[in-house]
């Protein structure tokens, strides 16, 4: 079966425009999307600069959408195996998910190609090159803010109708990153979500006599802000080299700072940023604070000295961190740190979890990331793709992600036996991470230029964090700065309705 089952590319918008398009948007995000999900921020970086490809064309200057296709009828059975190419640029998982793949594929007639990508740039630029040469693969991890240009564009399988007709939502059920949509367009499904949390030290907390939350009568696991930053100053000891925190400096990590206030530093309803409002105000001093004056925060020229043996990245240095090193009390990290650090820490120390502290009696609230996976709206084999995606957020594979522990499921009631612990670490809490959907959280700021928006925001805020800018000032400004940037081809909010911190329920 060959019929297409999505809109081809919106008239007007030529293969050379799509291909700078792309090519303008890859370059500015990738940095991004990269500090979202799993590399560390030691320091914040400098803007970095793309191609000179010229400036992306806007969408008013194209049909943002095709006509709607009717609903598809259902696929006959297949005669013959067809291919299925899946682009990632993560390997380790894919390494672990080939036979898995491999298994349904042999039972529905299937092969899964995958095609394995050192890193997001190289994904990036080779989907837009596939992309122009129609011969893009079948299905990828997105990659967020690259990804709605290419929904805008046509290039994306648009998946409500086949949804609608299977009787698929992911509405209920499911952590979402809330990249799957676009425009109340679903271009993509959640297979697996990254929360973020608070690792900490309790062998460090021992031998500093801090209090451990998980041993409160009433309460057990709750804590205060007062209470980490006590933690933090009583840990810190620079002359042993050892440090409260390991925070990183990115507009995402200050954001549970902010969205535990219960207000936001940018509006996914007027697509603006807010950075002078009071909550932004505020936390973007406490992290000033940590970093000038207390000097709890290792994050900066401290970490990359630290770090310098390993390099920089815990993503590419199997799960080594300040915080496995046993030099930090307080990390604030991905989910896939957990893993990770399993071999790197070993029993040297023990450690745990804990959920975002409370800011003036309000929850802590916290961040999640995630890929969503798509598909290629002019594949050939659109049939098999959407079995495959089915297939992705269906109970088998949810279960299987849980109990071998590569990625968090999205599917809630999967997530369970993902969260357990460890035999070298038996008590860890890890379930503080499924928590996260549980109470207000936040999500990546997404538009067409959202990563250029986190390499200015980088940039920009290190002059206040050193002291060159004055605090509320610089933040205005830095502002008015980015949202000059701010850009998802006019209309309505592409997120409209979206409010920030997201309250479950």
């Amino acid at each position: 079966m060959t019929e297409p089952l999505a809109p081809q590319p919106a008239r007007g918008l030529t293969r050379r425009t799509a291909l700078l398009r792309g090519l303008a948007v890859a370059s500015a995000t990738a940095s991004a999307a990269l500090v979202a999900c799993g590399g560390d921020t030691p320091a914040p970086a400098k803007p970095t600069t793309g191609p000179a490809v010229g400036p992306a064309p806007t969408v008013a200057a194209v049909a943002t959408t095709a006509p709607a296709p009717t609903t598809p009828p259902r696929p006959t059975a297949r005669a013959n195996p067809v291919t299925v190419r899946f682009m990632s640029w993560r390997p380790n998982a894919m390494d672990r998910f080939e036979k898995r793949w491999k298994e349904w594929g042999d039972a529905n007639r299937v092969v899964i190609e995958i095609e394995r990508i050192p890193n997001a740039n190289d994904r990036n630029t080779k989907i837009v090159a596939g992309f122009a040469a129609d011969q893009a693969p079948d299905v990828t991890d997105s990659h967020s803010d690259v990804e709605y240009k290419y929904y805008e564009s046509g290039f994306i399988m648009q998946l409500d109708q086949l949804m609608a007709r299977d009787k698929i939502s992911q509405d209920k059920g499911y952590a979402m990153t809330y990249a799957e949509r676009w425009r109340s367009k679903t271009f993509a499904l959640a297979y697996w979500v990254e929360p973020f949390g608070i690792y900490y030290n309790k062998t460090m907390f021992k031998k500093k006599g801090i209090a451990d939350p998980w041993e409160k009568k009433d309460k057990p696991g709750e804590w205060t802000l007062e209470e980490m930053l006590d933690a933090c100053r009583k840990a810190t000891n620079r002359a042993e080299d050892e440090w409260g925190m390991d925070w990183g400096y990115g507009y995402h990590d200050i954001g549970p700072f902010i969205w535990s206030q219960g207000e936001t530093h940018y509006d996914y309803e007027t697509m603006k940023w807010q950075l002078e409002n009071p909550a932004s105000v505020t936390a973007h001093g406490w992290m000033l604070d940590w970093r000038m004056k207390s000097k709890w925060n290792i994050a900066g020229p401290e970490k990359t000295r630290m770090m310098e043996p390993w390099g920089q990245r815990a993503l590419d240095n199997n799960g080594m961190t300040p915080f496995a090193n046993g030099k930090v009390a307080v990390h604030y990290r991905s989910v896939n740190d957990w893993s990770r650090m399993w071999p790197v820490v070993k029993d040297q120390f023990e450690w745990d979890m804990l959920p975002m502290p409370s800011v003036n009696g309000k929850p802590g609230a916290s961040w999640t990331a995630g890929h969503p996976v798509d598909a290629w709206s002019k594949t050939k084999n659109p049939d098999a793709v959407w079995d495959f995606l089915k297939f992705l957020i269906g109970d088998d594979f949810q279960t299987f992600l849980s109990q071998e522990q590569v990625l968090v499921p999205a599917k809630l009631d999967a997530q369970a036996k993902f969260f357990r612990a460890p035999s070298v670490q038996p008590t860890q809490h890890a379930t503080v991470f499924s928590e996260v959907f549980k109470r207000p959280h936040g999500i990546t700021w997404r538009h067409f230029k959202g990563g250029e928006n986190a390499n200015v925001y980088g940039a920009e805020v290190a002059k206040i964090y050193d002291g060159a800018v004055p605090l509320a000032q610089g933040l205005k400004d830095l502002s008015a700065r980015l949202q000059l940037d701010v850009d998802w081809g006019g209309g309505d909010p592409p997120f409209k309705g979206l409010k920030l911190p997201i309250r479950p329920g």
